[in-house]
């Protein structure tokens, strides 16, 4: 083991002091991890860290003058080797954020401080740091953004293999120099499927979508090597691809078992750690790498079924639906019975009583997606169609948000969409809308969600959700984010609040968070802005 160079950046002396001791006494023991330098801000660590260069910063995070993660983020393209350790105050889930897209190693609270938690975390980045350069040597002739980008490289290898665009000699080659064993043993292919991903477009920003996706990774990832032997990507848009290995032969029962436990965990998982639904399908069991795609079709296959289910679903093949699509005519006729039914006068009871005989209709003959998805889209059309006053053509009707939405979110975004469209005769919807907007004003200062609005309006949330960006050119939750920001300035205006009094006056629970939308929206810290409203009312 080489010798590691280490360089300390917090603004409490006593927290220096006591890493100082901790070093000191890793010396005693013959560890090989030396402090070179100390710096109490963000900016004069970036100005000692490039000179020294050291292999491991263990940095604060709030700090004067420039904070931990936003060094991190202007060190790291100077420095991509160097490994990255907070240390804070604040355990929370926008910092977590922040530090993920900055890539830092490890996330630790520092009160009280864990010793344990450190050293582990000083081990890890030695092994990294062995890790580069072990891989420069071994693969020097790979693109350096391949060692830099992992889950980039990672998800474009099963992208194309999955499609069948890497020969197969050249698969294990390939896949040797990824360093995966996977695929050598048994396997089985699995599909996560994120659920209400319509809602997640609208109310996340693409840099965090990005980011949540990459900590959805992480967290599949994490779920399956503590079940085994595995891997995972991201495959595309709302879904990611996974494979359980194990090595002996198991009997059907124990595979059915092994994948409903996994299943089961990363649902739960994503639920409690990221806040996200998803349901998970799995495959048969397979072997070799010639059989990787065969793999991923079955598992795609089975994830099919996810059309007609709720949220937080886990299926395999033994529990696949068994369609009628020979039944696509009958449910072709009930369409066009219902357009021809449907009226400018018809009320929203009547509007849901028949959409409920669709909805039983579809769930007592499941047709497959492929075939119902276009029959609905289609009855979308003909509605604007009908109802559109004057000449319109098929391209100037917009499209229905279908790619995404199981079969009763897109019956209920019709349905929503047709009881305002045959009565306003045009998308103004502004009664919906300026109803959401009182929900939203009257409740500020509690935690809210886009589902509980949508119940308040009586309108199905995909379809909200859309409607709001639609009308308002604003997702929702960036909406009342705003909303509660500019609450928060009219208080300043009156008194001096804590930034706990102030999250406590506007529904946000996370300090981290609220000081993060504050500075976005403001430009200032909260303390700045109080220091700039001091000035001007002194005037």
């Amino acid at each position: 083991m080489r010798d590691y160079t280490c360089f300390i950046v917090d603004d409490e002396d006593l927290i220096i002091q006591r890493l100082e001791l901790f070093f000191s006494e890793l010396a005693h023991k013959e560890r090989k991890f030396h402090l070179v330098g100390k710096a109490n801000n963000g900016q004069k660590g970036i100005e000692e860290i490039l000179k020294l260069k050291p292999d491991i910063v263990i940095s604060d995070i709030v700090m004067p003058r420039m904070d931990g993660i936003a060094m991190i983020e202007q060190l790291k393209p100077e420095l991509p080797h160097t490994q990255f350790i907070l240390l804070t105050a604040y355990s929370t889930f926008e910092y977590a954020q922040r530090a993920i897209h900055a890539n830092v190693l490890e996330y630790i609270v520092k009160v009280p401080l864990n010793e344990a938690d450190l050293d582990k975390a000083l081990g890890k980045a030695a092994g990294n740091l062995d890790e580069f350069k072990k891989k420069e040597e071994e693969f020097q002739s790979l693109n350096v953004s391949i060692l830099e980008n992992k889950y980039r490289v990672r998800k474009q290898f099963f992208n194309e293999l999955i499609r069948g665009e890497i020969p197969s000699h050249r698969v294990s080659n390939f896949a040797g120099s990824m360093e995966s064993q996977v695929f050598q043993a048994n396997y089985c292919c699995f599909i996560v499927e994120m659920n209400l991903y319509e809602n997640f477009r609208n109310e996340y920003s693409a840099v965090d979508q990005n980011i949540l996706k990459y900590a959805i990774t992480n967290v599949i990832e994490e779920t399956v090597m503590n079940c085994g032997r595995g891997v995972a990507t991201d495959l595309s848009d709302n879904r990611f691809i996974g494979f359980l290995a194990w090595e002996n032969n198991r009997s059907s029962m124990d595979t059915e078992y092994a994948c409903q436990t996994l299943g089961s965990q990363i649902v739960s998982h994503l639920q409690q750690f990221l806040n996200q639904r998803v349901s998970v399908a799995f495959g048969g069991p397979y072997r070799g790498w010639e059989s990787i795609k065969q793999a991923y079709t079955e598992a795609r296959n089975v994830s099919e079924d996810f059309y007609y289910h709720g949220e937080k679903v886990v299926k395999t093949p033994s529990h696949r639906f068994q369609y009628q699509n020979d039944r696509r005519v009958d449910f072709q006729q009930k369409l066009t019975d219902f357009l021809a039914w449907v009226q400018r006068q018809v009320s929203k009871e009547e509007l849901e009583k028949q959409f409920a005989d669709l909805n039983q209709f579809a769930s007592d003959h499941k047709i497959h997606r492929s075939i119902m998805a276009p029959m609905l889209r289609d009855l979308y059309r003909d509605i604007v169609m009908k109802f559109k006053s004057g000449n319109i053509s098929t391209t100037e009707i917009a499209e229905f948000p279908i790619e995404f939405m199981a079969f009763r979110e897109q019956l209920a975004y019709i349905s929503d969409f047709t009881f305002e469209y045959v009565h306003a005769g045009q998308l103004v919807h502004r009664a919906e809308i300026m109803r959401a907007m009182r929900f939203i004003e009257n409740n500020l200062k509690q935690r809210l969600t886009l589902e509980a609005i949508a119940e308040d309006v009586n309108l199905a949330p995909s379809y909200f959700s859309s409607l709001f960006k639609k009308t308002m050119n604003e997702g929702v939750i960036s909406y009342i984010n705003r909303k509660k920001i500019q609450l928060s300035l009219e208080l300043l205006k009156v008194q001096d609040y804590s930034i706990l009094e102030l999250c406590e006056e506007v529904g946000i629970v996370n300090e981290g968070y609220f000081c993060k939308l504050f500075k976005e929206y403001t430009g200032d810290t909260p303390k700045q802005y109080r220091i700039k409203m001091t000035r001007y009312e002194s005037k």
